[in-house]
């Protein structure tokens, strides 16, 4: 089966939406369109309020909103750097601040996949170049002097022996209509000064100094600790556990069997909800001590009889067969194979291991006038 490649999310329409500051700063904010909306192809949504990805204060200092969930992959740096490259500003005059989850302002906030750097690398390097196109169209009015003329650098745009930097022209900025985005020229890349270049991560010396607050250091009035026993195989269902006498043990609160959704029939694997016992407690120290008292009768299901000789036996099985899909078909692969005055051919595995994360996993909830509020670390913020 051949598989038509979906067109990526660089080709969807975008603009740019201006605001001045209170204090005389400027702010730039990029607005996203599906294209198939824009085709006509349903009623076009109306247009999110547009969230800033670049402020520029009068002083001159650039603070750069990172839209995507940080979680160790360095994109809070990376997606920043994009932007400050084509403003053409210098790194170290740049803020960093981490954007809260809003679908109506930003688009994709998500992490997984490797997927940050193709799908934001054209639209965040679009955002600047829009803000240095914009400030030499403001410095070019400001000397009635051709744009062509001008250029920038470190945050300041020069013709002949002028120069005003971003700072000073924010407020003009902010009155000026927005470039249209395809039309920017963006840098070649021998001009690159930030991207391809080492920068530090921008939080690193705060976490290895152990400052950031995780959902483990969050304490509130009343909190239990709670800790969860999963089936040692994938998709297992609870048959029987000691809870009574897990109950009685010091500190605990609470112990019961969490029944997840019925996945028979499904692939194994699917199940990301799944069978367990919880326990209550006063502390993590009470809650994981009940947890090792726990005896839980299991159901493993299906999945108890995989293992890594028969994963890839069935591997190697399935290799001599035709292909289930096909991702690209360029030129004729036959007749190249024909012509050929060698045919190197190799096959390439690797094992099956566990998708195991280094960090722990946890969250704090609060259930509260009806609602339930989350702290947790998530590749995916949103619903």
């Amino acid at each position: 089966m051949k598989r038509t490649q979906e067109k990526p999310m660089l080709e969807r329409r975008s603009f740019l939406k201006i605001s001045l500051l209170a204090g005389g700063g400027v702010m730039f904010g990029l607005t996203t369109e599906h294209a198939a909306m824009a085709q006509g192809r349903g009623a076009p949504a109306p247009p999110p309020d547009p969230h800033n990805y670049i402020k520029v204060a009068p002083d001159g200092t650039v603070t750069i909103m990172a839209k995507n969930p940080e979680v160790g992959q360095g994109v809070k740096t990376m997606l920043p750097m994009l932007i400050a490259e084509e403003l053409d500003v210098d790194w170290k005059q740049c803020k960093i601040e981490q954007a809260d989850y809003d679908e109506s302002k930003y688009s994709g906030q998500s992490a997984g996949g490797s997927t940050a750097t193709p799908n934001n690398f054209t639209p965040m390097r679009q955002v600047g170049a829009a803000g240095r196109a914009l400030f030499i169209t403001a410095a070019a009015q400001t000397w009635k002097a051709p744009e062509s003329e001008c250029t920038t650098a470190s945050g300041r745009v020069m013709h002949q022996d002028k120069s005003l930097s971003y700072g000073e022209l924010t407020t003009k900025v902010a009155e000026l209509p927005a470039p249209n985005l395809t039309t920017l020229k963006l840098k070649d890349p021998s001009e690159y000064k930030i991207i391809g270049h080492s920068q530090t991560q921008i939080d690193l010396h705060e976490i290895v100094t152990g400052k950031p607050i995780f959902t483990i250091d969050i304490k509130l009035p009343g909190m239990l600790h709670a800790a969860f026993e999963r089936c040692p195989v994938l998709g297992g269902r609870v048959v029987s556990a000691n809870l009574e006498e897990v109950k009685k043990l010091p500190g605990v609160k609470q112990a019961f069997v969490v029944k997840g959704p019925d996945f028979s029939g499904m692939p194994v694997g699917y199940p990301d909800l799944v069978d367990g016992v919880a326990i209550l407690a006063e502390t993590w120290w009470h809650a994981n001590q009940a947890r090792k008292a726990l005896k839980v009768q299991w159901d493993e299901g299906a999945a108890a009889s995989g293992s890594s000789t028969a994963f890839a036996q069935r591997a190697a099985e399935m290799s001599q067969q035709p292909p289930q899909r096909t991702l690209r078909n360029d030129g004729d692969v036959e007749a190249a194979f024909k012509s050929a005055h060698k045919v190197v051919e190799a096959a390439y595995s690797y094992p099956f291991i566990s998708h195991a994360p280094l960090g722990p996993q946890g969250a704090t909830a609060h259930f509260h006038d009806g609602k339930m509020e989350i702290w947790t670390a998530s590749q995916q913020p949103g619903p």
